[in-house]
């Protein structure tokens, strides 16, 4: 038998309805939201005293409800009530972008550095330092905050980076690490790649796609999964590896991907040796979006080898993409990363691939978009989910009060 539900878990219930009927359809009036949320007017009376005296709530002007009586002030989220915080560490920087309670930016940098060369607990030190720093942007040291790094490889249990082949860490226990510098700031830990996908299903190209898949071209692939507004995350966690799938077991591995993979076929470094550039990361260092624009720059102009790399990751991608079709039945795929600076280019190739390997191509539309986040999707992503955690949490925790 189910036991019913006690008064702690009613009151965590209800709590969360009335922040998120806030939070998510704006200044409203008491009536509006016991209205919405079901809620007689005196429990959302009571829960609403509450949520204004923890600072998550505050009211504003008066509202006209047409009702008779003296009109009741409305209620909105406080811009000053939490901070949430996105960190992304990738393979060429470190990221920090800081949100208030209703989504404003409050801070936001970035680090170019090739991590590669890096010692990787420096790294989540340094990410924990440059957050300490975002806080400074909030006048409220005691809010609620929350932090989540979007990080480029595994993750088991939420707290150790098992593998990031790409910079070539193995087993960082960044929990422990983030604690000794942040003890007092909560940490939640994803792959960028899922993270980027959660920005663009609540607040991207995809805020109304039920299941799409998220494509993000840097020295690695990346891709995150959302089937049915959810986020995919496997058995084991480890789902949405896309780079790593086999395209051709023809082509030998190469330092940036296994053999045959769609990484070694389409990854950053592979269009920029097709398009005959440098591969050692010099000027990609310098600039994050350097091999994405130079290689745009070179196509407009003409240039036969970047036109004819840019087809031929195309059609690796569009092989890789047709793959996620066949098996998942999608309805869109996004692309992000450097793939957005040659949208252009990359759309006949793939387009191609699809028409010809997708089976369900005559009966179903096969959507192809690209982001409009640029390289801050993953962080965007972070920060996001720290919103959410914020408002989840402080139902749970005021139940406990």
């Amino acid at each position: 038998m189910v036991a019913p539900a006690d008064q702690r878990t009613v009151r965590r219930h209800n709590l969360g309805l009335v922040l998120g009927n806030i939070a998510k359809g704006g200044r409203r009036s008491r009536a509006r939201v016991s209205t919405e949320t079901g809620l007689n007017p005196s429990t959302v009376s009571s829960l609403v005293g509450d949520l204004i005296e923890w600072g998550l709530i505050v009211e504003v002007g008066v509202e006209q409800d047409g009702s008779i009586g003296r009109p009741g002030r409305s209620l909105e989220l406080n811009p000053d009530g939490g901070a949430a915080l996105g960190v992304e560490i990738a393979d060429d920087g470190v990221g920090v972008l800081a949100l208030d309670l209703v989504g404003t930016v409050r801070y936001r940098a970035f680090i170019s550095q090739d991590n590669r060369e890096k010692v990787p607990a420096e790294v989540v030190a340094q990410a924990a330092d440059l957050t300490a720093e975002a806080l400074k942007a909030f006048r409220n040291a005691k809010i609620a905050k929350v932090c989540t790094i979007a990080v480029p490889g595994l993750v088991a249990r939420g707290d150790v980076l098992l593998q990031a082949p790409n910079i070539g860490w193995n087993n960082v226990p960044v929990l422990s690490i983030w604690r000794e510098r942040l003890p007092d700031v909560p940490l939640r830990i994803d792959n960028e790649a899922r993270l980027a996908s959660y920005a663009e299903m609540t607040m991207g190209i995809a805020r109304n796609i039920g299941s799409f898949a998220y494509v993000s071209g840097g020295i690695g692939i990346g891709s995150g999964l959302v089937l049915d507004r959810k986020i995919y995350r496997g058995s084991h966690g480890f789902a949405g590896e896309l780079g790593h799938t086999i395209i051709d077991r023809s082509v030998p591995p190469r330092s940036w991907g296994a053999q045959g993979s769609l990484q070694t076929l389409a990854g950053e470094l592979a269009l920029l040796e097709l398009a005959g550039l440098p591969t050692d990361g010099r000027l990609a260092r310098s600039d994050p979006d350097w091999t994405g624009r130079e290689v745009a720059r070179r196509a407009s102009a003409g240039d036969a080898r970047a036109l004819a790399a840019l087809d031929t990751v195309g059609a690796a991608l569009g092989v890789g993409i047709s793959n996620l079709y066949n098996l998942l039945d999608m309805e869109a795929v996004v692309l992000g990363g450097y793939f957005t600076h040659v949208a252009e280019w990359l759309k006949g190739p793939i387009e191609r691939e699809l028409n010809a390997r997708v089976n369900a191509e005559h009966w179903a539309e096969l959507s192809l978009r690209f982001s409009g986040m640029g390289r801050e999707a993953a962080v965007r992503g972070a920060a996001a989910w720290s919103l959410d955690a914020i408002l989840e949490r402080a139902g749970q925790e005021g139940a406990e009060a």
